[in-house]
């Protein structure tokens, strides 16, 4: 695999970082909604560096939207 990334390819990897950590930069445990969306600027990363990625979608429902998936782990103490 060639590390050698043109122009518009570092531009994009730029884009995609400020995005993954805009997503992720909550100050409590990010929304489902941006923890989905960082997942997926991820694959864009790894898709720039010729990684083979699945666009497979999880196979078991989404069981929480983002308000009560925030409620789950208050609850279990995992975010304070």
């Amino acid at each position: 695999m060639s590390e050698h990334l043109n122009k518009k390819e570092i531009d994009q990897l730029m884009d995609l970082f400020n995005k993954i950590k805009l997503d992720l930069s909550d100050s409590s445990f990010p929304t489902r909604t941006n923890r989905l969306e960082a997942v997926e600027n991820m694959k864009k990363v790894l898709k720039i560096h010729n990684y083979d990625i699945t666009d497979r979608v999880p196979t078991e429902p989404t069981k929480f939207t983002d308000a009560l998936d925030h409620h789950e782990i208050m609850q279990k103490g995992i975010v304070r």
